[in-house]
């Protein structure tokens, strides 16, 4: 990846607000060299979207949740087909849902991030989490309010910028 793909990457990561004349103010480069750069960033799958990081407590979200599962360990490999499409229809079902990996740790190979109103709706959902998953179970989950008032760091991306320009 050429040098100014990767600053005008890093400094849309910390703020992808600004307009390209700016970031090319910032980059000490054209503006036109900054809009072909762009074009190249998302036509090469470098940016996924643009979006905007709420305070998500502000627009009626209390709990993010983070749940560990598990594919039990007497699945046979002809059913991890089915597991990975019956999780994925759960996935596109549940919009709060902001994440959904496969990993390791906690007993677990995979997590789900997900973001609820309350907690009767967290509920709810790992109801139809256990109904609607086959073959797999639910290790555990870790619960945070987003009102809590000693939050250490909200999510931002802006630090991650600092984080990949130290390579």
């Amino acid at each position: 990846m050429k040098d100014v793909y990767k600053r005008l990457l890093l400094e849309m990561i910390a703020n992808c607000k600004r307009s390209d004349r700016e970031f090319a103010r910032a980059l000490g480069v054209s503006q036109p060299t900054v809009t072909r750069a762009r074009g190249w960033l998302e036509k090469n799958g470098f940016v996924r979207e643009y979006t905007v990081i709420p305070e998500f407590s502000k627009i009626g979200l209390e709990i993010v949740a983070f749940t560990f599962i598990k594919i039990r360990p007497e699945t046979k490999m002809e059913k991890v087909e089915e597991i990975r499409s019956r999780g994925k229809a759960f996935f596109e079902k549940h919009p709060n849902i902001v994440m959904a990996l496969r990993g390791e740790g906690f007993s677990s190979d995979g997590i789900v991030v997900s973001l609820h109103r309350d907690y009767a709706e967290f509920v709810q959902f790992m109801r139809d989490l256990k109904m609607e998953t086959v073959n797999t179970d639910v290790m555990g989950s870790f619960l945070a309010s987003l009102k809590d008032v000693y939050q250490y760091r909200h999510l931002t991306f802006r630090t991650l910028k600092e984080y990949l320009a130290e390579e």
